[in-house]
């Protein structure tokens, strides 16, 4: 006799059991995780693309930006990469302005750049490699004039990263002489200081509201900081070994920040505790290069090869990362503009051409979101789903049993 259903029909059947059964374990883990995806890090998870972060076409016949900084008008000024161009961004205008280093300053263009209480533009130089001679110089510009002004320096001493303290002086670091320099811009005496550990490789200058001079110590792996009023330093090994120290800012409550470009961390010291405090950051690998303290005690850095600009809260120990619309657009360098709570980066890629802005406002109202606990709707759709189960399981009892009926039936037939 023919006999209804062959082998292959029982494993139709088996197989549409064993559908039910995946049906049924991925709707428990639906139910478990809430529908949503899991973002890793606290804080962290990638950011839409348009975002808080706005990218500024630069004029045309500019090169890729690299140093910056932000006068007391509230102009955002940046130098060329490659190049000799210095330029300012008026943010309420939306008009770009550009001046070229005078063909008399020979083979080289801008490095660092910083601005002063009455608005002049202090730079550093770098040499170009077609050259041969050393820029043992410091350069202003007055914008009210439009004028250059070059200031040779003695002892061939190569400023690198130059800062304005409160009183108006001028400081800088020399790594060749592994010297920090003050240079008063009225009389332009000038007067170094040799820094205690040899050769390392000073960069990177803040001042404290105390007046004192930090600074870091990429070679050393130390933080240095000098006392003006006493005319002596002080030097605090950080705990990272081969930590590859960067950029370094100053909390309003004094505590010492800075990136640490190898290890992919942020540190803190606490001079008043002599204590260090790291924080790895989320995207491994993402080397920091540079950060700022804004007014609420967020740390801002950005990440050069992460190609994000990342936020900590020290309080909830959280962090938020935003990506930069523009791919590996290699972010070198970052302004706090207070006024507008806008964050001003550079981007030091040769393709990119852009001015990064980053809506502060924004950026944290997205952060506090992450933390909102999931809605009442949501619970209801996790009730909901678990509230399947029941079903589900007798689904697959009505089908085991129907298997069972029919292989018995089948195996009659067979033998009758």
């Amino acid at each position: 006799m023919k006999t209804l259903f062959n082998f292959s029909s029982h494993k139709t059947i088996l197989g549409l059991a064993l559908l039910c059964g995946a049906l049924a374990c991925g709707q428990a883990a639906w139910a478990a995780t809430g529908g949503m995806h899991d973002h890793g890090n606290a804080g962290g998870g990638p950011a839409n693309a348009a975002g808080p972060i706005t990218e500024i076409a630069l004029p045309d016949g500019m090169g890729s930006a690299q140093s910056i900084t932000m006068d007391p008008a509230g102009r955002i000024w940046f130098t060329e990469k490659v190049g000799k161009k210095l330029a300012a961004y008026d943010p309420e205008k939306k008009q770009f302005a550009t001046h070229p280093l005078p063909t008399s300053w020979g083979k080289m263009g801008f490095s660092t750049i910083t601005a002063s209480a009455d608005g002049a533009i202090w730079f550093t130089v770098n040499r170009w490699a077609e050259s041969a001679d050393e820029p043992y110089l410091l350069g202003r510009f007055t914008p009210a004039d439009g004028y250059f002004t070059k200031y040779a320096l003695p002892n061939k001493s190569i400023p690198e990263e130059l800062i304005i303290d409160p009183n108006g002086l001028i400081w800088f670091l020399a790594s060749n002489k592994n010297h920090l320099y003050r240079i008063d811009p009225r009389t332009f005496a000038l007067k170094g200081y040799p820094i205690p550990t040899a050769n390392g490789h000073p960069r990177s200058l803040a001042v404290s509201q105390n007046g004192h001079i930090w600074f870091v110590e990429a070679s050393a792996n130390k933080i240095g900081e000098f006392i003006p009023e006493q005319e002596r330093f002080q030097e605090y090994e950080v705990l990272t070994s081969f930590a590859n120290l960067g950029k370094i800012s100053i909390g309003k409550d004094g505590k010492i920040w800075f990136v640490e470009m190898t290890a992919n961390k942020i540190g803190a010291f606490t001079p008043s505790q002599n204590r260090f405090d790291e924080v790895i950051i989320p995207t491994p690998s993402s080397s920091p290069v540079a950060l700022a303290n804004d007014d609420n005690g967020n740390i801002w850095f950005l990440e050069y090869k992460g190609n994000k600009v990342g936020v900590f809260n020290p309080e909830s120990a959280t962090f938020r990362e935003y990506d930069i619309p523009t791919y590996n657009s290699l972010p070198a360098e970052m302004v706090l503009d207070h006024r507008r709570s806008l964050l001003w980066f550079t981007q030091s890629a040769t393709e990119s051409k852009r001015l990064g802005m980053l809506s502060l406002n924004e950026a944290l109202a997205a952060a506090k979101q992450d933390h909102v606990p999931r809605s009442a709707p949501a619970a209801k759709s996790d009730s909901e789903a678990a509230a399947k189960w029941p079903v589900i399981l007798a689904a697959l009892a009505v089908l085991a049993a129907l298997g069972v009926w029919l292989a018995r039936r089948s195996r009659k037939e067979k033998h009758s």
